[in-house]
Formats: C-alpha cells, structure tokens, sequence
C-alpha cells in the first residue's frame, strides 16, 4: 500500500533553556527527516523562547509557537496538534530525545497500513551518566498483536505492578485524530497520555507496538549515576491520576463493563500506593512528623504503607552501613 508518510514532530517545552537543544538536535537528525518540527512553548519565564525563535531562523523546518496561558502540556500539546500538516504526528518531551533511526523505524511498520498509532519499547537513559541504561519492557518482551482496551489499560495500573504503557509515546495518523476529534483533556495537567490513549483506543484506533526502543526515556534519577537529571518540569501528581481513573470507570462508555471497571480502579489502588510513598518520603525528609500523623487519622488505610516505606528506608540504610 502506498501511503504517505510524512511526519509532524511536535516538541513542548516549558522553562527548558538548558536541556531543549538536546531534543532538537535528535529531531534534526533523523534519518527519516519530518517534514515539520513544531515546538510549541507553554509560556517559558527563562530564555526558552529567544533560544526557539533563533532555531527557527537557523532551521527552515522549525516552527515555533506559543500558548495563550500557561495550561500544562495537554494544552501545548493540542496546539501541535491543531497546527501539524502531516501525514503523521509524533510527541517529543523537550527532557527525552529520539534514537536517529526512530521514525524511519516506526514509519516503516506504519507503512504496512493496518494502524492508526505505532509505538515502540523506551529507552532508559540516564543523562547524568550519559548513557542508555536498558528498556522498559525489553528485547522480545513487546506484544505484536494489535493492543486493544484492555490489554491497555491492565498495563497501566501502576503501583509497582510492571511497565506503565502510559509513558509509551506512539505516531498518530493524523487523518484519524482529525476523523474522531481526538484531542488532549486541557484541564488534565497529569496523566494525559493514558486518557489520549483510552480516547483513541474507544474511538476504534488501531495501535501497534514494534520491538525497537528508540525514545530516549531521561530518567528522574539515573539509575547508573544515581543523580538527579534536573531536567524534568513535572510535578508529581499521583492523587489527580488516582482521581482521574475513578473518573473515567464511571464514564457511560465504560461504567457497565465490569472487567474496565476493575482494571480502572486496580489503576487507582495502585497510584494511591505510589502517593502514598512519595507522600512518606517528602515527610520524612522534611521532618513532618505532624503530617504523616495527620494523614494516618484522615484515611488509616494508610498507616501499613507507611510503616513499609519507614522499614524499606532502614533496611537501605542499614545495608549503606
């Protein structure tokens, strides 16, 4: 089938002066050229965007634009969305990069023309050791039926229970996105992918993984160096994921379907462990004492999560020792 495969790749950025370039220059070389690299800044107060707009009088295919207020990267995100000419829209995170082969190896299975998305596995990288650590779901890990609902969402229940698919970054066809009005929640600042991704998905998308990892996943705290990257701009919210996946169990769509309806809320168990134990560590290094006793007489549920995390941070110290 002959299909056109030109693509848009679109960058937000927010307060990235220090990292962007190195997200730029991946998409400058890639070995499949888009046709478009849209970087849309969600209203930087660093030098951001006099740094954009001398990449776009150096690069013909530079765009920049901007959001009308600061609305997190839904609302970056649409604006690429609403302004991409290509046959295809690829997401780029200004912390992450791409391999260089990685849309000729997506646009190469996008080629074969059953699939509305394509994604592949990530790359850990950790940019305080300057180096690509391992993969997310590993060499001959990767389904290659076609992901459906379900298998989606049970594999982003989070909490510890394996990879998360939300932080997968597929292409789009762009004709589908448009076909189904397929766009980001703007009022959605966390957990955004997973809902573009169930909207998709609900609306009939087909999507595809390929066993390749060529997005450079930066690392939080890298897992060689054991340092922070300093390079991300998100906040953590696992609550808003939590309650966001409630939410959507009780979505018309989805609310008499007892098997998604689990799955949603296995997702918000899980996300509440993790805010839980992002809550204790905080707390404890902050000295809070007064806020984990609060926490504890507000939901006493809590109470055996946090004497897990306090006997986990012991055991490692115990083991530094």
């Amino acid at each position: 089938m002959n299909i056109p495969m030109s693509v848009s790749l679109v960058i937000t950025t927010y307060n990235a002066q220090a990292f962007i370039m190195r997200a730029v220059s991946s998409a400058l070389e890639q070995t499949h050229a888009p046709l478009e690299i849209i970087i849309v800044d969600d209203c930087s107060t660093d030098g951001t965007p006099d740094l954009l707009n001398r990449l776009a009088r150096a690069h013909d295919s530079i765009r920049v634009m901007s959001t009308p207020y600061n609305g997190g990267p839904s609302v970056a995100r649409n604006v690429g969305l609403g302004a991409a000419r290509g046959d295809w829209i690829a997401f780029l995170d200004a912390d992450d990069a791409f391999a260089p082969d990685r849309l000729e190896v997506l646009m190469a299975r996008a080629a074969v023309g059953d699939c509305d998305a394509v994604a592949d596995d990530l790359a850990y990288y950790d940019a305080m050791a300057g180096q690509v650590t391992g993969r997310a779901m590993g060499a001959g890990q990767v389904p290659r039926t076609p992901i459906g609902l379900r298998d989606y969402i049970a594999h982003n229940r989070s909490g510890g229970e394996g990879f998360d698919w939300g932080l997968l970054k597929p292409v789009f066809r762009r004709e589908f996105m448009l076909a189904h009005a397929i766009r980001y929640d703007p009022v959605v600042r966390h957990g955004e992918d997973f809902l573009l991704m169930v909207a998709f998905l609900m609306a009939g998308g087909r999507f595809f993984l390929i066993d390749h990892a060529t997005y450079l996943y930066t690392q939080r705290q890298g897992s060689v160096s054991r340092r922070a990257s300093g390079m991300s701009r998100t906040v953590i919210a696992y609550r808003d994921m939590h309650d966001t996946a409630l939410a959507l169990a009780r979505d018309p769509r989805i609310r008499d379907d007892p098997e998604l309806v689990d799955l949603l809320h296995q997702r918000a168990e899980g996300l509440q462990r993790l805010d839980d134990s992002y809550f204790v560590s905080v707390a404890l290094r902050a000295g809070a004492v007064g806020a984990i006793i609060r926490r504890i007489m507000r939901r006493p549920a809590f109470l055996p999560a946090m004497i897990r995390q306090v006997a986990a941070a012991l055991r490692r110290r115990l083991c530094h020792s």
